[in-house]
C-alpha cells in the first residue's frame, strides 16, 4: 500500500451549531470563548506519521490514545482511500471532540460522614496545547492545602513533565518527574527520573474517629531504563526495565487523642532498591459502551497484562536490610458473551528475606458486568486482601469512602479486608440539556477488615449496608485525569449493621472516574 500522504485533522466546537438544540446564545459564547486543541497537539499522540505505510493497529492505537486524553471528549481514527483507488496515496482523517477545560474549581463532596471542599482554577488543555495547570485550595479531614500542578504530556517528542508544589497545614510537599514513557506498542526504548518529598502528619481510625497521628517525613527518588524486546509483535508486546529507588521515611511523635492507648511509632525507614522488571501485555482491545461509564466509548483489553518486579534491598533496618522485593500485577477482562464482562486483577508485593516477610499484601479483585435488559446492567464486585507485618503507617482500611456505603469513612483498619458489592445499574439516554447524562444504582455492600492493627479497633465484624444513588456524567467537560472521565455519585446508604452509635444513613456526593 502507499505511504500515507496527509494527516486531516478535524476539531469538531464542544456545541454543534447545526443542531438546533445546541445553538444558543449561551453555548455560542462557549464555542467563542472556548481555545481548541491545536493540530500540532494532536499530531503528538499519534503514533503514526505522514510518509509511513498505514498500519491499522497503530491507527486503532492512536484513537485510544486520543480518547484516554482528558482535554478530549471522544476521538477516532480512519484511512480515507483517495477517489475510491487503492493504488492512489491514502490519508489518515482524525476526528476529535472538543470538550470546556477551564475549569474555576469549585469541588464539595461528603462521603463516611466527612466533608471534602476546594475552590481553585484548573485547566487540562492550556492554550490548546494539552498541558494541565492547576491552582488549588482543598481540606480534607487530615489537612488544608495550597496546591500548584503543572503537567506536560508532550516536552519535544511525547516526554511527559510533572512538576508539583503543596504548602498544607502540616507540612510541604514537592514532586518532579520527567520521563520519556512506553507511548506505543511500537516505542523502543522508555526512560524516566521522579524526585518526591514532603512532610506530613498522618493519621490512624478506629471507628471513623481519629486514634493516633504521627509526623511523617519523607524523601524519595528513582531512575529507571526500559527496552521493548525485539521479538515483540503488535499483538504480544515484552517489555524489560532496570531501575534504582531510594526511599527515607522517619517518624516522629505528636500527642494522640486517645489517652490510655499506648501507641508504637512506625519505625524509621532507610532503604535502597537496585530492581529489574518484565511486562508484558497481549493486545486485543474492543471498544464497548455503558461499562464503566454513560454513552461513552469505552477502550477495553481482553487480552492478559503482566508486570513482574524483582529488587535486591539494603535497608537500615534488619526488617528490611539484603530482603528482596517482589511485585507482581497480572489483569485481564474475559468476554463471556456478547452481553457478559468478568474482569479480573491480581496484585502482590512484599519483601522477603530468610524465614521473615514485611509488607506483603496479596489482592485478588473480580468484576462482574451483565447487561440484563437494554438501558440496564447488573454488576458485582468482589475483594479480598491479605496482608503480613504491614508498616504501621499503611494498614488495610475499609469505610464509606472506599465501598462500604453507609459507613463513616476509614472505618475499619487491619491486615485482612473483604469486600463484596452488588448493583442494578440503570443507564439513562437522554442528554439532558445538552450537558450530561444520567444513571442510577440500588446497591448492597458487604464488608470487612480485621487482623492486627495499630490501634485496638472497636469494630472488626463483617458489616453490611443498602442504598440507592444517581449517577451524572457531564459531557461537554474534561476528566480530572487521563485515562478516566468524571462521573459524579450522589448516594443515600443504610447501615444495616454497626450499632446505634453510627448514623441511621449517610449522604455521600464524590466525583469518581467510573459509574
Amino acid at each position: 500500500m502507499p505511504e500515507i500522504e496527509e494527516i486531516e485533522i478535524n476539531t469538531h466546537p464542544i456545541f454543534d451549531e447545526s443542531n438546533p438544540d445546541e445553538n444558543n446564545w449561551v453555548f455560542r459564547l462557549v464555542n467563542r470563548l472556548h481555545i481548541n486543541t491545536r493540530t500540532s497537539t494532536i499530531k503528538k499522540e499519534l503514533t503514526f506519521k505522514e510518509g509511513e505505510v498505514p498500519d491499522q493497529h497503530l491507527l486503532d492505537e492512536s484513537a485510544r490514545r486520543l480518547r484516554s486524553k482528558r482535554f478530549i471528549g471522544d476521538a477516532h481514527v480512519k484511512l480515507v482511500e483517495q477517489n475510491g483507488e487503492q493504488s492512489t496515496p491514502p490519508k489518515v482523517q482524525v476526528d476529535v471532540k472538543e470538550v470546556w477545560t477551564l475549569v474555576p474549581k469549585l469541588t464539595y463532596s461528603r462521603s463516611g460522614g466527612n466533608t471534602h471542599y476546594g475552590y481553585g482554577l484548573h485547566d487540562s488543555n492550556f492554550l490548546g496545547l494539552g498541558k494541565t495547570v492547576k491552582v488549588e485550595h482543598k481540606s480534607t479531614e487530615e489537612r488544608t492545602s495550597d496546591e500548584i500542578v503543572y503537567r506536560d504530556p508532550n516536552v519535544g517528542n511525547q516526554n511527559q513533565l510533572s512538576l508539583g508544589y503543596s504548602d498544607n497545614s502540616d507540612g510541604k510537599a514537592q514532586l518532579f518527574s520527567f520521563s520519556k514513557p512506553f507511548a506505543s506498542i511500537r516505542t523502543p526504548w522508555s526512560s524516566g527520573i521522579t524526585i518526591q518529598d514532603f512532610d506530613r502528619e498522618d493519621t490512624l481510625f478506629n471507628a471513623g474517629d481519629e486514634a493516633a497521628r504521627f509526623i511523617h517525613n519523607s524523601n524519595a527518588y528513582s531512575v529507571f531504563y526500559g527496552f521493548r524486546f525485539p521479538q515483540s509483535t503488535d499483538q504480544r508486546t515484552h517489555r524489560l526495565l532496570f531501575g534504582y529507588d531510594d526511599n527515607y521515611d522517619e517518624f516522629f511523635n505528636l500527642p494522640t487523642i486517645t489517652g490510655p492507648e499506648p501507641f508504637v511509632l512506625p519505625y524509621d525507614r532507610d532503604y535502597q532498591t537496585l530492581w529489574a522488571e518484565y511486562q508484558y501485555t497481549n493486545n486485543h482491545f474492543i471498544e464497548a459502551n455503558n461499562i464503566q461509564q454513560i454513552n461513552r466509548v469505552e477502550d477495553i483489553n481482553l487480552g492478559a497484562e503482566l508486570r513482574i518486579r524483582l529488587g535486591t534491598v539494603n535497608a537500615n533496618a534488619s526488617a528490611l536490610d539484603q530482603t528482596t522485593l517482589v511485585q507482581v500485577d497480572y489483569s485481564r477482562a474475559y468476554s463471556l458473551s456478547a452481553k457478559q464482562l468478568l474482569i479480573g486483577e491480581f496484585t502482590s508485593s512484599g519483601f522477603y528475606g530468610s524465614g521473615a516477610t514485611t509488607q506483603s499484601v496479596n489482592q485478588l479483585s473480580l468484576s462482574y458486568h451483565w447487561q440484563n435488559f437494554e438501558r440496564g446492567q447488573f454488576y458485582a464486585h468482589v475483594q479480598e486482601a491479605y496482608g503480613k507485618n504491614l508498616f504501621i503507617d499503611t494498614p488495610l482500611e475499609l469505610g464509606g469512602d472506599t465501598g462500604l456505603r453507609g459507613y463513616p469513612a476509614r472505618f475499619q483498619a487491619g491486615d485482612k479486608l473483604r469486600l463484596f458489592t452488588v448493583e442494578q445499574r440503570f443507564f439513562g439516554q437522554k442528554e439532558w440539556l445538552s450537558l450530561f447524562h444520567m444513571g442510577a444504582a440500588v446497591f448492597y455492600d458487604e464488608g470487612r477488615v480485621w487482623g492486627n492493627s495499630a490501634v485496638t479497633q472497636t469494630f472488626q465484624q463483617t458489616l453490611r449496608s443498602v442504598g440507592v444513588g444517581l449517577r451524572i456524567s457531564g459531557t461537554r467537560t474534561g476528566g480530572k485525569d487521563d485515562n478516566v472521565h468524571n462521573v459524579t455519585h450522589i448516594d443515600i446508604a443504610y447501615p444495616l449493621d454497626g450499632g446505634p452509635e453510627i448514623d441511621k444513613y449517610q449522604f455521600s456526593v464524590q466525583i469518581k472516574s467510573s459509574f
